[in-house]
């Protein structure tokens, strides 16, 4: 459930434990543009119309919101099947010139 600006006033004002999660939650498109740590408290704390949110809180942000993100269900297409490889027969190579000559060795330094 999504929190509304005066909710998330609220929570801000009493530094409540879950204040930082709901942040991400309703400004997520400003932590999607990777902005940078300043710029984006400017954009948050212009739209609240107070100065709530500090660095700290958007890196702590950053540093959790990979957690926090609602895992998209899988469709259809996006399932990964199994394919069976098939099976190739592997070739040896051999060097010509141990077959022309059977003291080759292939070295210099072996007819030291």
């Amino acid at each position: 459930m999504k929190a509304s600006k005066e909710q998330l006033i609220r929570l801000l004002e009493s530094r409540d434990v879950r204040r930082r999660r709901k942040l991400y939650e309703y400004y997520e498109h400003y932590f999607q543009q990777q902005h940078s740590a300043r710029f984006t408290i400017e954009l948050i704390n212009a739209d609240l119309g107070i100065a709530l949110v500090n660095r700290q809180d958007v890196k702590y942000i950053r540093a959790h919101c990979n957690q926090w993100k609602t895992a998209q269900p899988e469709t259809a297409e996006t399932k990964q099947h199994t394919v069976e490889k098939k099976s190739v027969k592997k070739e040896i190579w051999t060097n010509q010139e141990e077959l022309k000559n059977p003291i080759f060795t292939g070295s210099k330094l072996d007819s030291l």
